[in-house]
């Protein structure tokens, strides 16, 4: 009896946590998403307005069960919480599997700033590249919600940041990766610290200042530590998608398919604005606090962007080395990044 009851709820643990989707009724398709925000931020919203917008398309066949704040998993698992089916959906951040998505990766090269041009040009990469489908397609999961940040400026303690030569020396919490081979070409020393550990750092001047957007700023209380900003300049924007296992979105009937394509597009278009909106309110925020904003211009934009200048160049190498057609993506990604970027 009690190896029943043992064999009795493995078995239901494994329905709850394995099986790709529970269908709660012959009409109704409930999918579990996942992902590493605390409620109330941002991208709590972002996900409930996908999730209702999918609920509307679909007459309410579809339905989901929401798992914010590491429910399931950290961030760095992420990946995996969608691969074998923990959740049917979870969010991917791609600078963390640049190992297992690495010319996915191009798309945080600095060529453009705000998280409206990001998510245009990442998504149209998607479409077209049949590369980077094939990326996510070995990994057996399926973008379907694309959300990116604005691109990183640097924020600082005590440093004043009048010209690109102050940055020098300068020790920075870095993101790591791309993030981190775009902060030595400006001969910072990235240091690598989880973010929330970035606010004492600074205060007892373990480093200097922080790379980071401003609503990761106004999200880690920075502002109370740092009174130097740069506005405009750019040292990569994070790039990340809520992706679906394969197996799921395959059982899906095809309506049901295109509802969720069509949801996470709506989703992304808020998710761009919100973030935009987040920074421009914050960098006004910051000026009438008094904090020193140093502002990348058309004047000054071509010494601030200098050390940028064949970037791209050392992304291309890293990846040849793998075998990969990484000047061909590039290309791409430069042509689109170009469209995007001159529409403002």
């Amino acid at each position: 009896m009690k190896h029943l009851t043992l064999r009795l709820v493995i078995g239901i643990i494994f329905i709850l946590t394995v099986v790709p989707f529970a269908q709660a009724s012959d009409n109704v398709i409930t999918l579990k998403v996942a992902d590493t925000f605390p409620i109330k931020h941002p991208m709590n919203e972002v996900v409930n307005v996908f999730m209702d917008e999918a609920k509307t398309l679909s007459n309410g066949r579809l339905d989901f069960q929401y798992f914010p704040a590491q429910q399931l998993g950290k961030l760095q698992d992420m990946l995996k919480v969608s691969q074998k089916g923990l959740a049917d959906i979870s969010y991917v951040g791609v600078p963390f599997f640049t190992g297992q998505l690495p010319l996915n990766s191009v798309a945080l090269l600095p060529f453009w700033y705000t998280s409206t041009e990001g998510t245009a040009i990442y998504s149209r990469m998607l479409e077209g590249s049949t590369e980077l489908q094939q990326e996510w397609a070995n990994n057996h999961v399926r973008p379907i919600l694309i959300a990116t940040t604005s691109q990183y400026d640097i924020q600082t303690r005590d440093v004043p940041l009048n010209h690109v030569s102050d940055v020098k020396g300068l020790r920075l919490k870095s993101s790591g990766g791309v993030f981190e081979n775009i902060a030595k070409r400006y001969g910072v020393l990235p240091i690598s610290m989880p973010a929330n550990e970035a606010y004492e750092a600074v205060q007892r001047g373990i480093i200097d200042g922080t790379i980071n957007s401003f609503p990761t700023v106004k999200g880690y209380r920075l502002q109370e530590v740092c009174k130097h900003y740069t506005v405009g300049l750019r040292l990569g924007g994070f790039v990340a998608a809520y992706v679906i296992n394969e197996k799921t979105y395959n059982k899906l009937p095809v309506d049901l398919q295109q509802v969720l394509v069509q949801a996470g597009k709506k989703a992304a278009e808020v998710s761009s604005k919100t973030w935009d909106d987040m920074s421009a309110k914050i960098v006004e925020s910051l000026e009438k606090s008094g904090a020193n904003m140093y502002k990348i211009t058309k004047e000054n934009r071509e010494e601030w962007y200098a050390p940028l200048k064949g970037i791209e160049e050392d992304w291309i190498a890293e990846n040849e080395k793998k075998g990969l057609s990484a000047r061909k993506v590039f290309e791409q990604f430069k042509q689109i990044a170009e469209e995007v970027t001159s529409q403002k």
